[in-house]
Formats: C-alpha cells, sequence, structure tokens
C-alpha cells in the first residue's frame, strides 16, 4: 500500500552529507520525494513509497551517516499534493 510522509529529522544533519545519504536510499527503495535543509537547522523530507519501504527508509533515516547524529526524527501522514515527477531529489544547495 502506498502512502507519503512529512518527516522532520533534527539533530547535526547539516554540513554531514546527510541529504545525500537519503536521497541514495530513497532511491535503492524506489521512494519519490524530496529533501531539504530547513531554516531551523532540522531536515525535511517528504517522501511517498510502499509502506515496507517507507518503514525501512526511517530506519536508514535513524542511523545516518558516520558524522550525523539524529536527536529526533518526526513522521507524519500527508495528503500528496506535489508532483514528484517519480524521483526522489535534493531541493536546495
Amino acid at each position: 500500500m502506498k502512502k507519503c510522509l512529512k518527516i522532520h529529522v533534527n539533530g547535526k544533519v547539516k554540513g554531514v552529507g546527510y541529504r545525500a545519504y537519503t536521497q541514495k536510499y530513497a532511491n535503492n527503495l524506489s521512494i519519490q520525494g524530496t529533501v531539504q535543509n530547513a531554516d531551523d537547522g532540522s531536515v525535511l523530507i517528504y517522501a511517498c513509497g510502499e509502506a515496507a519501504s517507507l518503514e525501512k527508509f526511517i530506519d536508514y533515516l535513524y542511523k545516518g551517516t558516520s558524522d550525523s547524529h539524529i536527536d529526533d526524527l518526526l513522521a507524519e501522514p500527508f495528503i500528496n499534493e506535489k508532483d514528484f515527477r517519480g524521483v526522489f531529489r535534493i531541493i536546495g544547495d
């Protein structure tokens, strides 16, 4: 069953390759969406895919890169009105 999540990740997630890490695993799991840095230092992710794939994805997000440290992760359902064009991409620099 396909579902969509809005995920906020807080902690040491900027400047540690976290967005590229997120994109790599999203693509491996056929998840569509986006990842971007938020103004408050967190990372914001929109992800749509099969429920089982999203569960694995969240496990990867908690693990993070070797240089990251995850303090908190909040995942909540959202109604997808975005056009992800079948890919998962990084937004911003």
